[in-house]
Formats: structure tokens, sequence, C-alpha cells
């Protein structure tokens, strides 16, 4: 694991994300596990519509990024229901495929992203996957400030480096990296939304 990469133009530690995450992670009121609440919701989906739950979780992926919970969940069942939904083609058209596999391997090479396919692991396997949801929420925790839009465009590298940072940082408070993930997602979502 990499001690500190260049992101953008500036150096970044590894101790200073550790720092950031668990400055965040501190000012949790609630350690409710994210990922289970959200298979729960694609195992409901999965009921209603008579879908298999692999195929529900990776509509779900397909269709996160840039889309808030809410939203996500809306536009995932619409385009179960009618076959499209309203964000952009590239995504609709992965979910679209995803509905017409019939393997978990199939779904993961249509998802080919890192930030959707630890995405679907995390909400698939809440109780066993170690991959990290690298989203703009978890690079703002990571960096102590929003992110701007150069921000968000990660290379490999830097992927990895936010993802063993919270890998790290979960083994010094002895959680699972995805939870803490999930945990100081949910502060952070709910901090900017009041501010």
């Amino acid at each position: 694991m990499d001690k500190q990469i260049v992101f953008k133009a500036n150096k970044l530690s590894r101790t200073v994300v550790k720092n950031n995450i668990i400055r965040i992670y501190n000012t949790s009121e609630d350690n409710t596990d994210w990922y289970a609440d959200a298979l729960t919701y694609c195992q409901y989906l999965a009921t209603k519509h008579k879908i298999p739950l692999d195929n529900v979780i990776g509509v779900v992926s397909a269709l996160s990024p840039r889309k808030n919970w809410t939203l996500n969940k809306k536009i995932a069942e619409d385009l179960i229901i009618d076959g499209t939904c309203g964000h952009m083609q590239v995504f609709v058209k992965k979910a679209q495929d995803i509905l017409s596999v019939d393997n978990e391997e199939q779904i993961l090479s249509i998802l080919n992203g890192k930030k959707i396919t630890s995405f679907y692991l995390n909400i698939r396997y809440p109780d066993k996957n170690t991959s990290v949801t690298v989203d703009r929420h978890a690079i703002a925790v990571a960096i102590g400030r929003t992110a701007t839009d150069i921000e968000l465009s990660l290379t490999d590298k830097q992927y990895k480096f936010f993802a063993d940072c919270y890998r790290y940082t979960a083994e010094v408070l002895n959680i699972a990296p995805h939870l803490l993930q999930s945990i100081t997602w949910e502060v952070w979502r709910k901090t900017k939304t009041m501010s």
C-alpha cells in the first residue's frame, strides 16, 4: 500500500486521509450498515418484480453514478418496469444489458467500473465483502472537503490508494472497510445537506 500519492498536483498521505476519515467517523451517531439496508431494498424489488436478486442489484449499481440513493432507487424501478429511465444512455444500456443475463460473472463484466462494481459487491455481500466504493462522498471524506469535478476523476492508482486508506483505517477502528465507507458517506451526505 502506498503511504502517499500525488493527487491533482498535491501530495496526499495515508495518515492525512486516515485522520480525515476518523474525524468524520467519530461524528457518526448511527453505525447502521447502509449496504445491508440497500440489500433489503433490492430483495424487495426482486420479489415484487420477480427478477433475480443479482440482476436487481446490478441494475441499481449500473444506475448509481451521479444519483442520490432516493433517485437511484426510483430510476432502477422505472427501468425494471418500463425498460428505460431518466439517466445517461451509457448507464441505461448497462442496466438493460444486466436484465438480460443470468449470472453474476456476466453482471460484473457489464458493470466494468471500479466504483459501480464495488457498489454491487458491497450491496450483494454486506457481511463478507471487502471492496470499498470510492464515490464522490468517499473522496470528500478522504480529502476533508468537497471534491472538485477534476478531483472526482480518479486514475486506477488513486482509486486504489483511497480504497486502501479506507481498509487501513477500518483495520485501525476494527470494522469492515465497506461499513466504514458507508458510515462516513452517510455523515458527509447529511452534513453537506444541512450546510
